[in-house]
């Protein structure tokens, strides 16, 4: 019997070697993006444990290009820096970047890649999106989004009003537009202090720390197998509670369905899918089982309550900072609105609303480098090669402070969408891209725009909002990682408009 005896130096160095030559044969074969130097196995460490990989994306990109290539560890991702690389990727080679890059917590928060957003291009995908995008469509059909989204509001603003002192406007915005996801996904109105809806805010909080941070297992996966970090176990735990509670919610509406009776998303998800069952594509719903459907739910209820909240923290604070221009909204929504209360119908009369709701878009940076991407196939960008299976990052907040396109883009500036008559310019800024573009824009946007806005109206006709004598806006950014910035926490005063009282 031999004993062979393998040291973790051997094991190192032979990892290493084949990393080089693999490397050189890549090079070889392909013109490949150029990028920074780095540790092999460890890649531009410095660079991807930053918080504000964002930035140093852009400063590197000022030497190597818009299309910067960086090692994740093992792994080496390609990051898109201007807005002309971005549509290439997107718009012009069409599904070539459509792909989604396998990750071990990405795959365990979608079991398996069954959800819209995470899920790879395939022809289950677009089915998935398919039906996805008809249930919108029945569930924007009418008044019930604009009437679930004033009801909800009404009882937090209420409790906004009852508040005398200085207090932290977030912790009311989270909770109203948790209220309103609930209500949209579950057709469930609840008391303000429900404890299902707070515990299913502190769940996705817990996630969004843990997830915003990264797990070693992403970068390593077969760790989770072998030595599972505590920060997994905690994962696995906080996903579970995740799914048990969004399951429970499904079997009810399976239990209670009636056909042509539209109570919530939920609801429309499950008409949708009779639909296509009455199409009689039955070898294609096969792969479109009731896990997909609770994916797709999880999709619209925590990407829709994520970014819709930071979305309005955003706004709020710049409304705090801008006083002046909070007080020409107001005056825009009285009148439109008279004695009324805002409205859908009213939407294409909010112009300079919608456009400090634009501007909160670009300079509120809740989309970070977004969801990445990956080549399902050989392609190019930028006059470099994109193997297959290279993971690719859009930067949207280098698209969002590219001074080609931003005249001061570190400044907060609603008029820059307006035209000389103050009404919304007809075309949307060009390097203007907060719900990506392509095969991969994101699904909700056309709920996200009316809903964001409907919010954004109410608050400012209700609320004259300012921060506490003395203390000046606070310019410093809560970073989350990979490129995810909100507000430092602030607190603000809120005093009842005189023809609200």
């Amino acid at each position: 019997m031999i004993n062979v005896s393998i040291n973790t130096q051997t094991v190192l160095a032979g990892v290493s070697i084949g990393l080089v030559v693999y490397y050189v044969i890549k090079r070889m074969r392909y013109r490949l993006p150029p990028g920074p130097r780095c540790i092999p196995v460890i890649g531009n460490y410095s660079v991807y444990t930053s918080l504000e990989i964002h930035k140093k994306a852009v400063e590197l990109s000022k030497n190597y290009g818009p299309v910067l290539s960086l090692s994740f560890g093992p792994q080496t991702w390609i990051i898109l820096n201007n807005i002309d690389v971005v549509l290439e990727a997107m718009v012009k080679r069409k599904a070539d970047f459509a792909g989604r890059p396998k990750f071990a917590s990405g795959d365990l928060f979608t079991e398996g890649g069954k959800d819209i957003a995470f899920s790879t291009y395939s022809p289950t995908w677009k089915l998935h999106r398919k039906i996805a995008g008809k249930a919108l469509r029945h569930y924007l059909q009418g008044n019930l989004l604009e009437n679930m989204i004033q009801d909800n509001m009404n009882k937090f603003l209420d409790k906004m009003a009852e508040e005398k002192e200085p207090f932290c406007a977030k912790d009311y915005i989270d909770l109203m537009v948790f209220h309103q996801l609930y209500t949209i996904c579950f057709g469930e109105k609840r008391a303000v202090e429900d404890p299902e809806v707070k515990g299913l805010l502190k769940l996705d909080e817990d996630l969004l720390n843990d997830l915003g941070s990264g797990v070693l297992e992403d970068a390593f996966p077969y760790f989770k197998d072998i030595f599972p970090t505590a920060k997994w176990k905690k994962l696995v735990s906080k996903i579970e509670e995740l799914y048990a509670i969004l399951r429970a919610k499904f079997k009810e509406h399976m239990d209670t369905f009636e056909p042509g009776i539209n109570r919530d998303f939920t609801d429309s998800l499950l008409i949708a899918r009779q639909e296509a069952e009455n199409e009689g594509d039955e070898a294609a719903l096969e792969k479109l089982d009731d896990t997909h459907l609770v994916q797709t739910i999880s999709d619209i209820f925590f990407a829709g309550v994520d970014t819709t909240r930071m979305t309005m923290d955003w706004f709020v604070y710049f409304m705090t900072k801008h006083p002046e221009i909070q007080s020409k909204c107001q005056e825009e929504i009285d009148r439109v609105v008279g004695s009324g209360i805002p409205s859908m119908k009213n939407r294409n009369d909010f112009d300079l609303t919608e456009a400090c709701l634009f501007e909160t878009l670009r300079m509120g940076n809740v989309a970070g480098l977004g969801v990445p991407h990956m080549t399902i196939c050989d392609s190019q960008v930028g006059g470099y090669d994109i193997p297959k299976g290279t993971t690719v990052m859009i930067n949207h907040w280098a698209l969002h402070h590219d001074p080609k396109y931003w005249k001061d883009h570190e400044s907060f500036d609603p008029y820059r969408y307006l035209d000389e008559n103050g009404k919304m310019k007809p075309t949307r800024p060009d390097s203007w891209l907060p719900f990506s573009a392509g095969r991969r824009v994101c699904l909700g946007e056309n709920v996200a725009k009316p809903e964001l806005l409907l919010m954004c109206a109410n608050i400012l006709q209700r609320f004259e909002i300012r921060l506490p004598d003395g203390v000046k806006a606070n310019p410093e950014y809560k970073m989350m990682g990979f490129g995810l910035e909100l507000p430092s926490e602030y607190k603000v005063i809120v005093k009842e408009r005189a023809k609200n009282r």
